[in-house]
């Protein structure tokens, strides 16, 4: 990969990690991990009433991530053009589903049609503006439904079959991205960690949240990564998921410990799972060391301490890579005395070590070049607690 130099309007260096590309993905996995033709997808076709998929939404067995998609928000006449089109029996499009490890399904693509039927039946909202059955013009359902005149139009949306298609579990994170991918083209884009929001809402998406907006990670950061498409996230999924991995925390699907193959998917996916099967004093002490680790690493580093150095030329944006490599640096000394100077000289030598950089810059979430970086840093701390 050819680096080139950025100015700050460009925020993060994120290697291209963060999009949809999928046949990219593909070259760079090792001969250890399946190819994208060989990986088990399997969809189903499901019909389900409008009344049963409000049933589901009622027992939280369906998931609309409020922040998914969140730029497409339908207008009071759009909800309404829906219900009438559902009166009229006018065929709807497909809704794409994606079903979790627990049998909940996420929403991947339908999520508008199913927010207005379910606020519809909440009597949410009042449909207005109607050319084709205007005399229904101001009614909510319970109005619909207590009208000698209109009460069958109720029994017609309840009983509305919708065509689903469902991502069955476990269809790997990569595949299920490029599903999403395809589905959602039409709307507004979305990046991986957008997706991966949408699939594993709990404690793991609660907890990102809160470690995106703490002080000490803007102050570490210069407050210069923008949350903007979830990239703050995406930074502190993979700091996390890394340091849980090396500390053999995060398990494959055998109950094994994890071995990362180039398959970063695979990687933040088992880690985002393992975040929502936490409890709440094993997240609660999670906060609380990537609390520290930044604030270490703000009074040893500065404001700019994940940045590569640029040899004079304009300053480059926050590295994720450097960031990742460092989290686990500081994570090591946490329960140590070793001083801020040595910890500091400790990072200056390893920017001057030209295998480190170069890892930090190419082919970065290749499994070679993975454990070439956090090999670095291990010896790197070994070096200096085997000196202090």
């Amino acid at each position: 990969m050819n680096m080139k130099y950025i100015d700050d309007q460009k925020d993060l260096e994120d290697y291209n990690t963060v999009d949809i590309n999928i046949e990219a993905e593909e070259k760079e996995q090792d001969e250890n991990t399946d190819n994208y033709p060989n990986l088990s997808i399997k969809i189903e076709q499901a019909q389900y009433s409008i009344f049963e998929l409000k049933r589901k939404y009622d027992k939280d067995r369906i998931c609309i991530d409020p922040d998914f998609q969140r730029n497409l928000v339908w207008t009071n006449k759009q909800k309404s053009e829906l219900i009438e089109s559902v009166i009229m029996q006018i065929p709807l499009p497909l809704i794409y589903l994606a079903e979790n490890e627990d049998g909940k399904l996420v929403v991947v693509d339908g999520r508008q049609r199913l927010t207005t039927f379910f606020q519809f039946l909440d009597n949410e909202f009042r449909l207005k503006d109607l050319k084709i059955l205007p005399q229904i013009n101001g009614m909510n359902f319970n109005e619909l439904e207590e009208s000698h005149l209109y009460s069958r139009y109720v029994t017609i949306i309840e009983d509305t079959q919708l065509v689903v298609q469902i991502i069955k579990y476990p269809t790997k994170d990569r595949v299920r991205f490029d599903i999403f991918d395809r589905v959602n083209r039409g709307g507004t884009p979305l990046n991986k960690q957008e997706m991966r929001n949408a699939l594993y809402q709990g404690n793991a998406t609660k907890l990102l949240d809160e470690l995106s907006k703490m002080k000490s990670f803007k102050d570490a950061t210069g407050g210069a990564i923008s949350p903007k498409h979830m990239k703050d996230k995406y930074v502190i999924l993979r700091a996390l998921c890394f340091y849980l991995l090396w500390r053999g925390n995060i398990l494959d699907k055998n109950k094994k410990r994890m071995e990362y193959r180039s398959d970063m998917e695979e990687l933040l996916g088992a880690g985002m799972n393992l975040f929502n099967k936490m409890d709440l004093n094993s997240i609660f002490l999670l906060k609380q060391l990537f609390d520290r680790t930044m604030t270490r690493a703000y009074q040893c580093l500065g404001k700019d301490g994940f940045r590569i150095p640029s040899n004079g030329k304009i300053r480059r944006p926050i590295s994720m890579t450097l960031f990742e490599t460092l989290f686990y640096y500081f994570t090591c000394f946490d329960k140590t005395s070793v001083s801020n100077l040595e910890m500091k000289k400790g990072v200056v030598e390893l920017l001057q070590d030209e295998e480190y950089l170069r890892s930090l810059q190419h082919s970065v979430d290749s499994s070679v070049n993975v454990k070439k970086r956090f090999g670095k840093v291990k010896e790197k701390y070994k070096e200096i607690i085997n000196r202090w």
